[in-house]
């Protein structure tokens, strides 16, 4: 076994989330920063921006900063990694951005990361793209750590989408993870596994 990830879905934002470290994505072609990315910014006195204009972090794929948030949100750690363009961030980019997240994560030996879904509204069938991409980047990026490592992977989604959010990551467990991972949600326990 390549290592062992917990994912727990839990009803929260970014600003209010309980890890060690928390991730966010931003685009190279985005600007102001959106969504998360910008919500995190805002909360952090514009200190992605800062990095942005100060050609520190362009937004491009293998990019990637680490921020202390001083107090400006619950996790004491940002990770900020670089998504590429916004039209190209499809299934396979979040693959790509989680993989990247979760490797950088465990090697700096953090034991729980937050990050969310994509916030932007899409389809069903996009919706079960992108939950496959987690699964599968997420176990990837553990994996390619090394052996024996583990990592708690808590997925914020809103209040109301934390049963939708769970059943659809059991309809979209992929074929084949490299490793065991474990699906906690609250009161009750399901191991998803290759």
């Amino acid at each position: 076994m390549s290592g062992a990830l917990h994912l727990e879905i839990t009803a929260s934002s970014i600003e209010r989330a309980h890890a060690d470290l928390a991730a966010v994505w931003i685009f190279c072609d985005e600007r102001p920063l959106q969504g998360n990315s910008g919500r995190v910014d805002w909360r952090l006195c514009g200190r992605l921006s800062a990095l942005v204009t100060g050609q520190r972090l362009h937004g491009e794929p293998g990019e990637a900063a680490l921020v202390a948030t001083s107090g400006g949100l619950s996790v004491p750690w940002l990770l900020v990694v670089g998504a590429g363009p916004r039209e190209a961030f499809d299934a396979r980019r979040f693959e790509e951005v989680v993989c990247d997240a979760v490797g950088r994560a465990a090697a700096l030996q953090a034991r729980t990361l937050a990050l969310s879904l994509p916030d932007d509204r899409v389809g069903k069938a996009a919706q079960e793209r992108r939950a496959r991409a987690l699964l599968t980047g997420a176990a990837a990026g553990l994996a390619s750590f090394g052996r024996g490592a583990e990592l708690h992977l808590r997925l914020l989604v809103a209040g109301e989408d934390a049963s939708y959010t769970a059943e659809l990551l059991r309809r979209a467990r992929p074929a084949r993870l490299p490793g065991e991972v474990a699906l906690r949600l609250p009161g009750a326990a399901a191991a998803v596994s290759a």
